[in-house]
């Protein structure tokens, strides 16, 4: 890639109730003209420089990523929508079109939402990072006090993200799956094409593997790459793993 990219770890941020607020994810600078907010089980699996461009040539603040798989709300069209609409009165964007749609629910009967993006992968430009770091913490504050008493509240960040859009008055960009698509198959009922089309995985799932073990456990690791998968997005996540064994433990697997 023509960009440089600089890994950091940044404090973890937590809210009364013990999960993440995603404060954290805001505690750097922007450093260029494209700033990546991505979850920690996330993998770049093929260039992404056509996004990274665009987000360079960007002539107003521009925000991109997936829309959320389905309501923070509820998957009943009519109660997703009044949700919405309460909110966004709540925080004065009463005027707002819900003209979104989720990703795993993209027919009318779901209802619809502001840009309201996964959390797992979201791309920014410089402008719009700027404006948005400054904004987003009393925003989560916010938004985890009006949700306080509800099992929304675990979506406080990524509410607050599209309240901070709105604020800005940012222009967005909606990403297909293949920029975060979980270990699973069910993408490719919902816009993946071909696994072979996936730049960002996002492997969140733990029924076929323990995301938390299969990277610094040999045995888990050894195991990952050894197993037959029937998943064909698990085969391509799989092969891709398999290719970067060598910074894992020091010698190439070959298979």
């Amino acid at each position: 890639m023509p960009y440089p990219v600089t890994w950091r770890p940044v404090p973890h941020a937590v809210s009364d109730r013990g999960f993440s607020s995603g404060f954290d994810r805001y505690a750097e600078p922007a450093r260029g003209n494209a700033v990546i907010l991505a979850d920690a089980d996330v993998c770049l699996m093929r260039p992404i420089d056509d996004l990274l461009q665009r987000m360079r040539d960007a002539k107003r603040p521009l925000i991109a990523g997936m829309p959320a798989h389905f309501s923070p709300f509820s998957r009943d069209g009519a109660e997703n929508d009044a949700a919405w609409r309460r909110l966004l009165e709540a925080f004065g964007f009463g005027d707002t079109p819900l003209d979104w749609q989720y990703s795993m629910s993209p027919d009318q009967a779901s209802g619809g939402s502001p840009a309201y993006f996964n959390y797992g992968f979201v791309v920014f430009d410089r402008t719009a990072f700027i404006a948005i770091q400054q904004l987003i913490r009393p925003l989560t504050q916010r938004v985890y006090h009006y949700l306080k008493d509800t099992s929304v509240v675990f979506f406080s960040g990524q509410i607050a993200l599209s309240l901070a859009i709105l604020t800005v008055g940012a222009d967005t960009l909606a990403l297909g799956p293949e920029y975060n698509c979980p270990n699973s198959d069910e993408m490719l009922a919902h816009g993946l094409r071909d696994p072979a089309d996936i730049r960002v995985l996002h492997y969140l799932r733990r029924d076929q593997f323990d995301r938390h073990n299969f990277l610094c456990n040999r045995g888990e690791f050894d195991a990952f790459c050894g197993r037959s998968f029937v998943s064909p997005v698990l085969q391509a996540f799989q092969q891709h793993v398999r290719s970067l064994t060598y910074p894992f433990y020091g010698e190439p697997v070959t298979r």
